[in-house]
């Protein structure tokens, strides 16, 4: 790697850091001050005072790092994508701060994801599952619409207790990041920008005397940026350097598999009681954990191990296998992962 590429990775990573840093504490202080903190409730894992200020210092963060690293350096995204993060961020700000209902979110998260796909950055092929490659224009904006709302809304739901969706974050991105550093000379210094901005907001969650959680705004723009390199690895118009070795749609999966799999078991627990798959409460995984006395940053850290193996096992199934023993395998992993530590 070009040693200058290396130097300006560790400047926005720094970047990053240090604005997320100072503006979590600045935001904090302001909500402290003004009394706005985040109500605890039957379902909640916390007991201490917190606020939601981290998704607002996140967002701030990334808009600091995008205005310097477009305006010195050649730092681009697609006008389509940044409007739609924005417009989820202004969701997850409202939510926030007036609790918005489920309906109106989802409809705001449609809106968005039409805008994103806009840009031409979009899932146009199945790459091979199914026996299916290329599929038609209009099926790509439905699959990516709804990939968009699945992606966003599992973020969400997984930010129930401290930094794990910030490390599933993390995990995301520092993998992404290797692949657009090779790939994308525009977007290659996006990936430290928020590395460091989430890194910055960590200090604050896991404080006992300064708690701060993403709310909303944080964990809906995590989901959509998450959801816009998805979009950009499943597009066949770009280049991976992994396409030897796994297969496009398997990586994803298991790049985002605790969030996809945790949501799915809650929905499906919910439908089963005849809820909502929507409703607040406490049946995810990681509160299984919570539950069985494991700290918060215990429970995270767990959850990364596990998905991080997961992840590794992928590849290396994938070098020996086909697509459907892989899948296969993997499946009896991550079963063999809940009966020993979930269930």
């Amino acid at each position: 790697m070009n040693t200058e590429i290396v130097l300006l990775e560790i400047l926005f990573l720094t970047i990053g850091f240090s604005g997320s840093y100072y503006l979590n504490g600045y935001l904090y202080t302001t909500f402290k001050q003004n009394k706005m903190y985040d109500p605890i409730v039957s379902r909640s894992s916390h007991r201490e005072k917190a606020t939601r200020s981290g998704g607002m210092a996140l967002f701030f963060t990334f808009c600091i790092c995008y205005g310097l690293g477009k305006a010195v350096y050649s730092m681009s995204i697609d006008l389509y994508a940044l409007i739609a993060f924005i417009f989820i961020a202004l969701t997850g700000m409202a939510d926030d701060f007036f609790s918005i209902k489920y309906r109106e979110k989802f409809f705001l998260q449609v809106f968005a994801a039409i805008v994103l796909i806009q840009g031409g950055v979009y899932i146009d092929s199945f790459h091979g599952v199914f026996g299916v490659y290329d599929i038609p224009v209009w099926a790509s904006y439905l699959i990516s619409i709804f990939v968009f709302i699945v992606v966003v809304n599992a973020f969400n739901l997984i930010d129930g207790i401290d930094g794990l969706s910030a490390l599933l974050s993390i995990k995301f991105f520092v993998l992404i990041g290797a692949l657009i550093t090779i790939t994308s000379n525009e977007m290659y210094l996006v990936i430290p920008s928020i590395v460091g901005a989430i890194t910055g907001f960590l200090f604050f969650n896991f404080s006992a005397t300064k708690k701060v959680f993403l709310g909303d705004t944080g964990a809906l723009l995590l989901g959509s940026v998450i959801a816009f390199f998805i979009f950009y690895i499943l597009d066949s118009k770009s280049y991976i350097v992994t396409d030897d070795l796994i297969s496009r749609p398997l990586m994803v999966i298991l790049l985002i598999i605790y969030p996809l799999a945790d949501t799915l078991r809650a929905s499906l627990i919910r439908m089963y009681k005849g809820q909502s798959p929507f409703v607040a409460d406490r049946v995810h995984l990681h509160h299984r954990l919570i539950d069985k006395g494991m700290s918060h940053w215990g429970a995270s850290l767990s959850i990364l191990i596990m998905s991080i193996s997961i992840l590794i096992l992928g590849f290396v199934f994938s070098s020996f296998f086909s697509l459907s023993i892989s899948c296969l395998l993997i499946f009896f992993y991550m079963t063999a992962l809940y009966y020993l530590f979930f269930n």
